[in-house]
């Protein structure tokens, strides 16, 4: 048996010395959200307590469990057939166990169902589970679309997304790069279009898509007619229905159990988040800097697996 928390002293020494104290006032609303919700912590010992409980139950699951299936997951790869992608069954039994925890969504607001943990304590729980399985990592990390859809949507927008990332039904893709667009985002050319009744919709490719068989996309789009900048880019959400089309996985070097897709939208249903032309100048950075530290503590996560399995 196996915790990959309690037996990294790394982790535990700087686990030891954060001080979360200004953060946590913000986060908790000077901790009166235990008035509505009995879970909520009463002060910043309290909520020490309760971050140290899910980074031993992430450490825990990740260390006997997901851990035990990686090699499986590798080898059997994600499945391709038709437009459509599944999981390796061993991503799908991590998936239903990080359900059954309570793990799925745990930087969103208890409003939804979520732990409301910060970014500091969330990368904790990124490098825990990439020691276990990085690509697994790779989806665990998209509940980062729900965190922006509670950030910049709409009170209707957050009721009808953000909860099933709570339980873990939902999984999510951050659609961004293009065939002719990767490091530069400007070039996006993927169409955002209002058709008669006024619902937008969405026509074209997107490349190199993380879990992009996820139930819900953010797709970056160009709904101003005429541009060739960022300023033209507009940040939309959508289900992954049957006007999506996964053309092709990619045949990578690792991390087999995260599909990495080519799409395809043929006029999908769609909704704006936030105000148009800010997809990219504001809404994509948001995002991104958070995937930025979430690839980090991926990699932080490899190299301690890579290091126990020379030690050993």
């Amino acid at each position: 048996m196996s915790n990959f928390f309690t037996d990294n002293e790394d982790l535990k020494f700087h686990f030891n010395r954060f001080d979360l104290r200004e953060i946590l006032e913000i986060a908790e609303d000077n901790y009166t959200q235990k008035k509505e919700f009995d879970y909520a912590p009463e002060n910043y010992e309290d909520a020490m307590i309760n971050f140290e409980q899910i980074l031993e139950l992430m450490g825990d699951i990740s260390g006997n469990s997901i851990a035990e299936r990686a090699a499986g997951v590798d080898e059997e790869g994600a499945h391709y057939e038709n437009g459509k992608v599944t999981y390796a069954s061993g991503t799908i039994e991590n998936l239903k166990e990080h359900a059954q925890s309570d793990l799925s969504g745990i930087i969103l607001p208890r409003k939804y169902g979520g732990l409301n943990v910060p970014l500091t304590i969330y990368m904790v729980t990124a490098e825990i589970m990439a020691r276990a399985d990085g690509g697994l990592t790779n989806i665990y990390g998209l509940q980062d679309i729900a965190d922006m859809i509670n950030k910049f949507g709409t009170e209707d927008q957050r009721a009808e997304y953000i909860p099933k990332f709570t339980t873990g039904e939902h999984t999510g893709a951050m659609a961004l790069t293009e065939p002719d667009a990767g490091s530069d985002l400007q070039a996006c050319k993927l169409r955002a279009y209002q058709d008669e009744n006024g619902q937008w919709r969405l026509n074209g490719m997107k490349r190199f898509i993380t879990n992009g068989n996820g139930d819900v996309h953010l797709v970056l789009a160009r709904t101003e007619a005429g541009t060739k900048d960022g300023r033209g880019l507009s940040m939309m959400v959508c289900r992954n229905d049957d006007t999506v089309v996964v053309r092709r996985i990619e045949n990578k070097l690792g991390i087999h159990g995260s599909p990495t897709c080519e799409l395809q939208y043929n006029d999908t249903p769609a909704e704006l988040i936030g105000n148009r032309r800010f997809g990219l100048i504001k809404y994509t950075f948001d995002l991104m800097f958070r995937a930025r530290m979430g690839v980090s503590a991926q990699g932080l996560g490899i190299a301690q697996a890579a290091y126990e399995e020379a030690l050993k």
